[in-house]
């Protein structure tokens, strides 16, 4: 037996604060002026709770973190911290939250976040083939949810930014409410299928931890390996962590989980 998905994400949210601060400086430390006045836009419109979900000022500020990196890294151009800041912005005008993960919201969210983002971009001097270019990645960032692939090495960047997020420790204990809510949760065997989402072949991160041929035939979930060795690396590494914790049983008990989420969000 495991603690309920609700209580998992009022442990996430009691715990979240602490991971914010800190890595809140690490991102601003990074961006130029420009990116700083969008930051400081974008986090202005969060402060209304209405145009947010609970994690979404944690997701920016991971998702631009890895940006940083691996705009430096991969040698992209720096446009996809930008494009990963304003990405999610279209949600403002889904009004229902319960559909924020369903197909029509993941398409009205691209088309509505281009022109508020033009807008935005446009006014802390962004020139308009910047612009044009930060549009292309926020239109189209979603597109592997709806079937439709992404081409172009930018447009792909950002998509790693933000499926990295999915193994960060508050996304995937999260999803796993937004997976079983009113029924009891199967940590491990969604973290199965979160395997075969990120490797879709056989493919093993260690004992009892093995992505089966038959699991990947079986999985109707979409298969989508990150492009670029940075974000592998990354996904990697998360991916061990949520073993760890599921190996070490940190699910078993409320005050358990409590005290391992104090320990480690600082370090995610």
């Amino acid at each position: 037996m495991i603690i309920s998905p609700e209580t998992i994400v009022r442990l996430l949210q009691q715990n979240a604060p602490r991971y914010r601060e800190a890595l809140e400086k690490k991102v601003l430390d990074g961006l130029t002026a420009r990116e700083k006045r969008v930051f400081q836009w974008l986090f202005e419109q969060y402060r209304d709770e209405n145009k947010r979900r609970w994690f979404d000022p944690y997701h920016i500020l991971f998702s631009t973190d890895v940006a940083l990196a691996l705009a430096s890294k991969e040698g992209l151009d720096r446009l996809i911290v930008s494009g990963i800041m304003l990405h999610d912005i279209g949600y403002f005008a889904v009004q229902d939250r319960s559909q924020f993960m369903s197909e029509k919201s993941r398409i009205v969210h691209m088309q509505e976040g281009a022109p508020l983002a033009a807008r935005v971009l446009g006014e802390n001097g962004y020139s308009p083939s910047e612009i044009e270019m930060t549009l292309g990645m926020i239109v189209v960032h979603d597109n592997p949810y709806l079937g439709i692939p992404i081409r172009g090495r930018e447009r792909l960047g950002v998509r790693d930014c933000d499926r990295a997020w999915t193994m960060h420790i508050i996304s995937f204990y999260n999803d796993l409410l937004i997976r079983y809510q009113g029924r009891e949760p199967l940590p491990r065997e969604f973290l199965l299928d979160r395997m075969v989402s990120f490797y879709g072949r056989e493919y093993s991160l260690g004992d009892g931890w093995l992505v089966t041929a038959e699991r990947v035939q079986q999985s109707s979930r979409q298969i989508e390996v990150p492009t670029y060795d940075f974000t592998r690396q990354q996904v990697e590494k998360k991916f061990r962590q949520r073993i760890l914790e599921l190996e070490k049983n940190v699910l078993s008990d409320a005050e358990i989980f409590g005290k391992y989420l104090s320990s480690q969000m600082e370090l995610e």
